[in-house]
């Protein structure tokens, strides 16, 4: 925080003390006080509680008339109701950028002045949205985003990033070599303009765009395409499973790039399509170290020029080689507790259905909404020593963690999910309580808690209390255990687990997702498997590798699909029906595979 808004919030406390001595019904009567009294409330010198009142009166919180001669008492005048001030305040630091310490006021105060809290929270609540403004005197315009968040974004490289909206954000902010294209299914050029592979498959040269400018204004080469494989190869647990098949990269010059494969593999320009497969450069990644992630450098079509605990901030990026975006900043705000933006003419927003805000639009308003592709489901540790490696015991907790049932009793946006092609119809028959038992005194259960493990966002824990009361039917004790995306990410954690709730990265690139889904270090399902099933997936996977057709891939999708849930490893509860409606003036507003919206086509008209 900067020493100036550290300076303002002490300031705005030394008034409340000096409120807080004098009665309510001083506010605007001018008071008789001498210095010496002033400094006592505020526990200072004279000195300092004289500074402290200039600034004060500058301003404009109060009046200050210092008594002249010996004798003479001061006069002080209190301007302000300590509400009125924290409100003027807080509204000072959004305005300078200063989110963070906005909200620390509110925690602050917000008890003590409940008119501030409600004023400050229906003022936040209109800042949202996307907006045109102009400078005077000039003809220009600058169309901004603004969205909030509930948390501080974590950091922003490709090779780390974990949740969801990080990647969604790399997207933007970074570029591959190749990209999938989710309406024809097919990959297509883009930082490489041209690739040939040899008559084996295992020999792939690159041909770079010339002129690509990163964001600190150096140019694209191979060895900066070289440097990020290698870098993820080597420093990214999470998602070096994309890189598995590569043998080497080899740089021919500077717009010509090798790469070597161990053996054929046919999801491998998929890979490279993949935002952890994005291309850094070599030479500000290694200046930056650990800090490139808070303030990354792409060749995207937005750079990022603010990162931290208020708000990040992307700026169009205009030398963008694909075409400049037509929106020129995006803001994102953290502000925990926030609700939905009301609907306002003064704002362009995209509004959740579910908000009580939606009844308000008028049928101008424009519907947007997917079903996304990526679904929740609860794995199941067939390899740790325990009652889940007993198949009838997991096949009965399987049973019994039934998705249609979840979502009858839960509700919401969750509908039955997808997954990989098709929609798994569960076996909702549940043995009578007799067999149910027979079946636990024979996996040797006895009463032992199955640790759970889910993040504690809201429908994790909706999802993991429905499976806990679930299982106490039958006699089996779930004791939930809730852990940050990064904790849930180690393998130590996944392999303790006997449960973990999740959610699957699936998008159209339907097989490389599932490959992902199983050898994906950060997901649970990768070290739930019993060591048979990930021999018959992992021979599955390599033979998926070696096909030449998509219906051959499917093919073998369908056999990986039959080996899982004969196994009984997970149960797919649901996924999400993203429904939001857009300002009738806001523009290219889509939804993507994520449930999120592509940033780069955004545009506003007047």
């Amino acid at each position: 925080m900067a020493k100036s808004v550290v300076n303002l919030v002490q300031l705005v406390e030394q008034y409340i003390r000096l409120c807080a001595a004098r009665p309510k019904e001083a506010f605007g009567r001018p008071l008789d006080i001498t210095l010496a009294e002033v400094a006592a409330i505020l526990c200072c010198t004279l000195r300092n509680a004289t500074l402290t009142l200039k600034k004060m009166q500058a301003r404009g919180w109060l009046l200050w008339q210092p008594g002249r001669g010996r004798g003479n008492r001061s006069v002080l005048t209190l301007v302000l109701d300590p509400a009125d001030l924290l409100l003027s305040v807080a509204k000072e630091l959004v305005q300078t950028g200063e989110i963070r310490a906005s909200q620390e006021l509110l925690e602050q105060y917000g008890q003590a002045w409940p008119t501030f809290a409600q004023h400050f929270s229906r003022w936040m609540n209109i800042q949202f949205g996307a907006r045109i403004t102009r400078e005077k005197g000039s003809s220009g315009r600058v169309d901004t985003l603004r969205l909030f968040f509930d948390r501080p974004f974590a950091g922003l490289d490709p090779i780390h990033v974990l949740l969801r909206s990080q990647t969604h954000l790399v997207k933007h902010l970074f570029d591959t070599l190749v990209r999938f294209d989710p309406a024809t299914k097919r990959v297509e050029p883009h930082l490489a303009f041209y690739w040939e592979a040899d008559e084996d498959g295992t020999r792939w040269t690159f041909y770079l765009r010339k002129g690509v400018l990163f964001h600190h204004g150096c140019t694209l080469t191979a060895d900066d395409v070289r440097f990020s494989l290698l870098r993820l190869m080597q420093q990214s647990f999470k998602h070096r499973w994309l890189a598995r098949s590569i043998a080497a990269v080899d740089v021919r010059d500077d717009y010509v790039v090798t790469i070597r494969l161990k053996q054929r593999d046919e999801l491998f320009l998929q890979a490279l399509s993949r935002e952890q497969m994005a291309i850094v450069p070599r030479d500000y990644a290694e200046q930056m170290g650990e800090q490139f992630a808070r303030l990354p450098a792409g060749t995207g079509p937005f750079r990022v020029v603010r990162h931290d605990d208020s708000m990040l901030v992307l700026e169009a990026f205009a030398p963008y080689f694909a075409g400049r975006p037509f929106l020129d900043r995006i803001e994102l705000w953290c502000v925990p507790g926030m609700r939905q933006p009301e609907l306002t003419e003064e704002s362009m927003l995209v509004v959740d259905k579910a908000h009580p805000a939606y009844e308000l639009a008028d049928a101008s308003w424009r519907d947007v909404v997917r079903q996304e592709q990526c679904f929740q489901y609860v794995s199941l540790n067939a390899a740790k020593k325990g009652p889940l490696a007993d198949d009838a015991f997991r096949a009965l907790v399987a049973s019994m963690l039934s998705g249609a049932a979840l979502r009858a009793a839960l509700q919401g946006g969750r509908e039955q999910a997808e997954v990989w092609g098709e929609r798994m119809q569960q076996d909702t028959r549940l043995p009578d309580a007799k067999e149910a038992a027979r079946l636990i005194a024979a996996s040797g259960y006895r009463g032992e808690k199955l640790a759970l493990y889910t993040y504690p966002d809201a429908d994790h824990v909706e999802d993991a209390e429905w499976i806990r009361e679930k299982a106490k039917e039958y006699g089996i004790v779930i004791e939930i255990r809730y852990a940050s995306p990064e904790e849930l990410a180690q393998p130590a954690v996944l392999q303790a687990a006997d449960l973990v709730v999740d959610s699957a990265n699936a998008d159209e690139r339907t097989e490389l997702s599932l490959v992902e889904f199983l050898r994906a270090e950060a997901l649970s399902i990768t070290h739930h498997l019993d060591e048979r099933t990930k021999a018959e997936v992992e021979q599955l996977i390599r033979q998926m590798g070696q096909t030449t057709t998509t219906e051959e891939r499917q093919a073998v999708v369908r056999a990986i699909m039959d080996r899982l849930k004969a196994r009984h490893l997970f149960v797919p509860l649901y996924a999400n029906r993203i429904e939001m409606i857009a300002h009738p003036r806001l523009s290219g507003v889509s939804l993507d595979a994520y449930g999120w919206i592509d940033f780069r086509s955004v545009f506003l008209r007047e």
